[in-house]
């Protein structure tokens, strides 16, 4: 990867398509687990609920 010109909003570089490839799959893989944790926090916020209730909550979405 080379860096052809930069400016103060910009940064336009060359790389290869494999390059671009990856870089794109892993910055979904970090949206993915960006959106896991704040899942995983917001049921660690939520009460319990009992069997009943979490198989109508499920059912209601």
């Amino acid at each position: 990867m080379c860096v052809i010109e930069r400016t103060n909003r910009n940064i336009t570089v060359r790389m290869t398509n494999a390059r671009w490839n990856r870089l794109m799959e892993l910055e979904k893989a970090y949206r993915t687990a960006c959106a896991v944790v704040r899942a995983k926090r917001e049921c660690e916020e939520e009460p319990s609920m009992s069997v009943s209730e979490a198989l109508s909550f499920v059912n209601s979405l």
